[in-house]
């Protein structure tokens, strides 16, 4: 199967390999003229009775046996593609004669052609991951501006709208740049590409999915070697868990490893409470971790106590009322929505509407009660 042409401005090709002088080609096409006047001269003699069938073999032997040596001694012309070309004809015009070379010359004429019309392996595998430079938030944007799928703040949304109802190129060019830039937002779409109907797609997606977890990989040894050089410092230690629990739900790597990466931020925001009692961003990451992992009573009290000093925050409000809804302690959950209802609104809200709708909701009718 042919590898998938690449051709977008977001993609850089790579530079094509330097083609063969011209003096390699006409050193080719003049052994390949040559060998078709004489094993034609031979075909017409033999059938003129001029020579006798044995003796043509025999000249056709030793013809082999020149176009042999040639091809082992003399063509010294670079590239891999030139080499079995050589060896084709060889082969070619000692089994068939002058029809052999004249598949030759058409076997070469088609492969100009498919060269035309196609990229290599190695040049199509290269165009996925380009190492061009550019700022991250300008290039997602263009790239959604330029495909009209741009809506506020909702990039992961139109990278899903992308890959379900956009061109071929749109695709590939979307796959491209969530594996450039990959956030865990991105996940959903990146999944849902392995089920595209198009098995470029689909080899795409697969590609990308296993380079971010190499890269995962290669950054969670890194910080890792940071942590255990400076155990207490409380912002390593923070970009360590961060690192786990951001990974910890993308479905992209495996069930165990993700486990072990839920266990893994867990473990190291309780260090990093430990170290800072009143540390926000691990307190809010453990809440977090705990709600989705089901361990809902402990991650309730560590939230509540952390709002009486952060009072007013949106972020530790939202999964401080996830909680209370998950336990049933809905005169709770109706009471934080009355006093902080603004700043759900005002501050989630604006990027996640379904929260707005739900305060909404509990604020007037149609909530559950107690």
């Amino acid at each position: 199967m042919a590898a998938p042409t690449i051709s977008s401005k977001y993609i850089q090709q790579p530079a094509k390999r330097r083609k063969s002088s011209f003096g390699c080609r006409i050193h080719f096409a003049v052994v390949l003229l040559i060998t078709l006047v004489l094993e034609l001269i031979l075909l017409f003699a033999t059938a003129g009775v001029t020579l006798a069938i044995g003796e043509a073999a025999l000249l056709h032997s030793i013809l082999v046996a020149l176009l042999l040596f040639w091809q082992q001694k003399i063509f010294r012309c670079p590239g891999g593609v030139k080499r079995r070309t050589a060896q084709l004809f060889v082969v070619a015009t000692a089994a068939f004669g002058p029809v052999g070379v004249l598949g030759t010359l058409l076997t070469v004429g088609m492969h100009a052609w498919y060269r035309r019309t196609t990229t290599s392996f190695e040049d199509w595998y290269a165009g996925l991951f380009p190492r061009e430079q550019r700022d991250e938030v300008s290039e997602l944007a263009d790239f959604l501006e330029v495909h009209s799928q741009l809506r506020g703040v909702a990039v992961p949304d139109s990278f899903r709208d992308i890959l379900a109802n956009g061109t071929l190129q749109q695709k590939r060019d979307a796959i491209v740049l969530m594996s450039k830039h990959f956030r865990p937002e991105f996940a959903p779409a990146l999944r849902g590409a392995l089920l595209d109907p198009d098995n470029s797609i689909r080899v795409m997606a697969a590609s990308s999915i296993a380079r971010i977890e190499n890269k995962f990989l290669e950054r969670a040894m890194e910080v890792d070697r940071a942590v255990a050089n400076a155990p207490d410092d409380i912002d390593m230690l923070l970009q360590q868990a961060k690192l786990y629990d951001d990974y910890a739900f993308t479905s992209l790597l495996e069930r165990d490893r993700e486990e072990a990466n839920r266990e893994r931020a867990k473990q190291i925001y309780r260090e990093i409470i430990k170290l800072q009692p009143e540390n926000y961003p691990a307190i809010l990451g453990l809440g977090r971790l705990l709600v989705r992992t089901g361990e809902v009573e402990e991650a309730a009290d560590r939230l509540q106590k952390t709002l009486q000093f952060r009072n007013g925050e949106p972020q530790l409000m939202l999964w401080y009322a996830e909680c209370l809804y998950k336990l049933g302690r809905y005169p709770e959950l109706r009471k934080l929505l009355r006093q902080h209802g603004s700043a759900f609104i005002d501050g989630p809200g604006k990027q996640r509407p379904r929260i707005v709708d739900a305060v909404q909701m509990w604020l007037g009718r149609g909530a559950p009660s107690s």
